[in-house]
């Protein structure tokens, strides 16, 4: 394939798939490069060309044959398939790229209401309520779930007054925050494969729903904010704080992992004497305290039997800030389990964690000003590198400056 150096422009030539003329990057026009990529490579029954073929004929002949199969304004012809006039060309019409057919004319748009033009906007649902209760058949087996996966969206019961309440709560929550039209059309159809069949009492469990959805590509977080509002929704999934801390645990002695299992669940919920840390601040802790008591659980089964030697020989495996943070998270752990007779002795105390040493900050020498100043290109990135230069600005601070914040007056 001919290349062109960088910056310059190909000049006007025939594609020699079609032989259409026109400015098209590459050897051939864009629509015989895609169609060449799904078709092999032969000789040609009409033109006798060797190109790529579908139906043993190439494109230049297909345009011929749908060119011949239509009439003076464009129209397909009484009974003339594309298919069925290939045999019968015997000459070809030149073109330019883009232009080897005529397009049907587009029908006119109806009127929308705000004399805007386009497809008529659909009318909301009407509103529903929770289906009066009646008789209903008790379930035999309370324990057995219900298989979602196997209900096609196209088989879903349409008139069930479950699926009316839950398309109109949907259009509700879709007005309130805002989905887009995309998200309603994919909510509705999740609800009609999760109600299909629902009676009064049922209840969907998250566990059920979850996979089907996932394979059908449905919203679950949408469709479960509405099952919320109808109250017939169970959350049963297993928490990912669980599954996390599962595998922090795993490799661990069986006495260490259980003290360092409560130790966590403390700083998560908080305790008689402290309180509950956020979630991010305990993913921190143990993953910080997890090599130190994986290097323990080789030698002890359980935290009272590692001794201040062991905390200092750790210790000097890491360095800088992660033996400050090292240090601090398993004061924390040793500590609470003094407290709460787990160990006899805190091996942590008097080994002092030392003052945080903060970087120095350095001027920017010339050359480095010059890059940044030749980076920025745009006058919104000249914004920012001026706010954060000239005025020491922080990067929240620039992220949330808006128009109002601009004083005209006091050129500030």
């Amino acid at each position: 394939m001919a290349r062109f150096p960088k910056g310059s422009v190909k000049p006007t030539s025939s594609c020699p798939g079609c032989l259409a003329w026109g400015d098209f990057r590459g050897r051939l026009c864009p629509a015989c490069y895609m169609f060449g990529r799904g078709h092999d490579t032969a000789e040609c029954t009409g033109c006798r060309r060797v190109q790529p073929l579908k139906w043993n004929y190439c494109r230049l002949c297909w345009c011929q044959a749908r060119l011949g199969a239509k009439t003076a304004d464009g129209r397909p012809a009484a009974g003339a398939y594309a298919r069925e006039r290939l045999a019968a060309v015997r000459s070809h019409q030149l073109s330019f790229v883009g232009l080897d057919y005529r397009r049907r004319p587009a029908p006119p748009l109806a009127r929308r209401r705000g004399g805007q033009r386009g497809a008529p906007r659909k009318p909301p649902p009407a509103p529903a309520w929770r289906p009066a209760p009646g008789w209903r058949q008790q379930p035999l087996f309370e324990q057995i779930p219900r298989d979602f996966g196997q209900l096609d969206p196209a088989d879903a019961d349409l008139a069930s007054p479950w699926l009316a309440w839950a398309k109109y709560l949907a259009h509700r929550f879709a007005e309130a925050p805002g989905w887009g039209r995309n998200i309603r059309i994919a909510a509705n159809r999740g609800l009609a494969v999760v109600l299909t069949g629902h009676v009064d009492g049922d209840v969907i469990r998250h566990t059920e729903i979850f996979a089907p959805l996932r394979a059908l590509d449905l919203p679950v977080g949408h469709v479960v904010t509405v099952l919320e509002e109808m109250e017939i929704f169970e959350d049963d999934s297993e928490p990912s704080f669980e599954r996390w801390l599962t595998e922090r645990l795993e490799g661990l002695a069986p006495g260490i992992g259980s003290e360092a299992e409560r130790w966590t669940r403390v700083l998560r919920d908080g305790g008689p004497r402290s309180l509950p840390r956020r979630e991010g601040t305990v993913w921190l802790s143990l993953n910080r305290v997890r090599p130190a008591l994986l290097e323990w659980s080789s030698r002890y089964d359980h935290l009272r039997e590692v001794t201040r030697d062991d905390v200092l020989a750790h210790m000097k495996s890491v360095d800088g800030r992660h033996r400050r943070d090292q240090l601090v998270a398993l004061r924390s752990l040793f500590t609470w389990a003094k407290r709460n007779g787990l160990i006899f002795r805190n091996p942590t105390s008097r080994i002092r964690v030392g003052q945080y040493e903060y970087g120095v900050l350095q001027p920017l020498v010339p050359e480095q000003v010059e890059r940044s100043v030749a980076a920025v290109t745009t006058p919104a990135a000249r914004l920012v590198l001026a706010l954060a230069a000239v005025h020491a600005a922080r990067v929240a601070q620039i992220a949330t400056l808006t128009l109002d914040d601009v004083d005209l007056g006091n050129a500030g």
